[in-house]
């Protein structure tokens, strides 16, 4: 018999899919076919496999080669197929016995000396062997240490072709996965504190509640208040990761390439230049990928100059910020990108940025401005405050807080918030849908009664209302209150409903 085959994954939006690389060698003309909706970078693994194999030492067979890639309706794309291609050649030429193949996943990338190097996706390709009940995953060793996060599963993280097939026959033993190199003091990250902030401690307040419930925050102002100084201190203050929340944010970076082998503890910080498109921002491309709010996933994604961005690129959110979620159809695939992430905004008022204080703009400028700025992405916004230009004395005299003193009491908040959401699948107050907010926010009569005047007064669409209550029900966490008081929901008014156009809006 001279077919041969070996498991291996294809990486599928964020999730990995099964695919069995078939290889059959028979008699015949040289050559080396491979068919099953391949992509240019697995068609060439044709010359990189008999490189790597004779330069390692394999007699490469010198006889017809077919290889296919089973599901054929499912497209594989990049160089991680080099390694099961090689061992399905290999074990069809009879050089590796195919037994010793059952119960293991193969991927990873060959160099033309026959080593191995780095693959994007090794977490998302453990999870999905996992899934199907193997027992073992040779990957490169460089991304053995990923994989590993991955519990009830043998990685097998090799260095060479030559290293995987002795471990496989037994000839050497299983590689341990690597430690994980400490990190010296002086590279270590250090996030922006609120304590560097002059002049703006009225506004704490407002970032302590955002950060407490996970809920978006749009700051508007004049140019060089200190909007980008604020939002770039957000992440000081945000809990730290969740074992569950790190997985998902480890996954999506490694498929995305941005990430180095280890799982990530600091939640994500993502700022895109006002000039990305769409599908930059929101993912897609002729090969789909994650865009920058799925890369914010269980993080901050901030839009500096709101205003700036094209309209297009803010309106693709909408979705993304109601649902947690996006959905990319290209060619019949239909692929789901998470996207629960906080956003922070920031915008001039003008196109000046002036105001009405010295504003320069015409009519035609001004109403370009607006018009980039929709109601129903406004709508969408939970907190909106107001970054005037401090006084000299605030200034000089106001100091912040240190942030780990405000993220002491946000980790306090979302505390009593995991114990009220506990297995609802909601991980703090702005994930809770239309019938968790009434059956959790346990509101007082009297301040549903506040609520629905600020309804009518103001105009509020439905959704407003249940933000302003999602608000409300955070600042009573922050006070450790069990229910949501009127006081509490003035105080979430008050944070939401001081921009005119967002009062509009709503």
């Amino acid at each position: 018999m001279s077919l041969a085959r070996v498991t291996a994954f294809a990486l599928d939006g964020i999730d990995a899919r099964r695919v069995e690389v078939e290889a059959d060698v028979r008699q015949g003309l040289p050559a080396f076919t491979i068919v099953g909706l391949a992509d240019k970078a697995v068609r060439e693994a044709r010359d990189r496999v008999r490189s790597a194999l004779v330069n390692s030492g394999f007699e490469f067979p010198q006889k017809r080669i077919t290889v296919n890639l089973a599901p054929a309706y499912l497209r594989k794309i990049g160089p991680s197929f080099d390694l099961p291609l090689a061992l399905a050649v290999l074990a069809a030429a009879g050089q590796l016995d195919r037994d010793l193949l059952d119960g293991c996943a193969v991927m990873g990338e060959l160099g033309l000396a026959g080593d191995l190097r780095a693959i994007r996706g090794a977490l998302a390709i453990a999870e999905g062997a996992r899934r199907h009940a193997l027992g073992r995953l040779i990957v490169p060793a460089s991304r053995a240490r990923e994989a590993a996060l991955v519990s009830g599963l043998e990685v097998l993280g090799v260095s060479t072709i030559v290293e995987a097939v002795d471990v496989l026959r037994g000839a050497a033993p299983p590689p341990p996965v690597p430690e994980e190199p400490p990190q010296p003091a002086t590279e270590q990250p250090e996030l922006p504190d609120l304590s560097d902030v002059r002049g703006h401690n009225g506004l704490i307040y407002a970032l302590e509640v955002a950060a407490a419930g996970g809920h978006n925050l749009y700051l508007h102002g004049p140019p060089g208040t200190g909007k980008t100084m604020l939002a770039r201190r957000v992440p000081s203050i945000l809990p730290p990761l969740s074992r569950a929340e790190a997985i998902e944010v480890t996954r999506v970076q490694s498929i995305a390439g941005l990430h180095g082998g280890s799982l990530v503890t600091a939640r994500p910080f993502r700022a895109p230049h006002h000039t990305i498109s769409a599908s930059g921002l929101v993912g897609g491309g002729a090969q789909p990928l994650p865009g920058e709010a799925t890369l914010a996933h269980h993080g901050v994604l901030f839009l500096d100059e709101l205003s700036e961005f094209a309209r297009p690129s803010l309106e693709a959110l909408r979705q993304p910020l109601e649902d947690g979620r996006v959905t990319i159809v290209r060619g019949q695939r239909v692929m789901i990108f998470p996207t629960r992430f906080m956003l922070v905004a920031a915008s001039n008022p003008c196109p000046c940025g002036m105001g009405e204080e010295g504003c320069r703009c015409t009519a035609a400028d001004l109403s370009r401005h607006d018009r980039r700025l929709s109601g129903p992405l406004l709508d969408r916004i939970d907190l909106s405050l107001e970054v005037l230009r401090p006084a000299a004395e605030a200034l000089r005299d106001q100091t912040g807080p240190r942030s780990s003193e405000v993220r002491e009491r946000v980790i306090v908040a979302r505390e009593r918030q995991g114990r009220r959401l506990a297995g609802s699948g909601a991980a703090c107050n702005a994930e809770m849908g239309a019938r968790m907010l009434r059956e959790l926010a346990a509101a007082t009569p009297s301040a549903l009664r506040l609520l629905y005047e600020l309804h009518d007064r103001n105009r509020l669409s439905a959704r407003a209302h249940g933000r302003i209550l999602r608000v409300a029900r955070t600042v009573a966490d922050l006070e450790g209150s069990d229910q949501v008081h009127p006081e509490h929901v003035s105080a979430a008014a008050g944070l939401r409903l001081d921009d005119l156009r967002l009062r509009a809006a709503a």
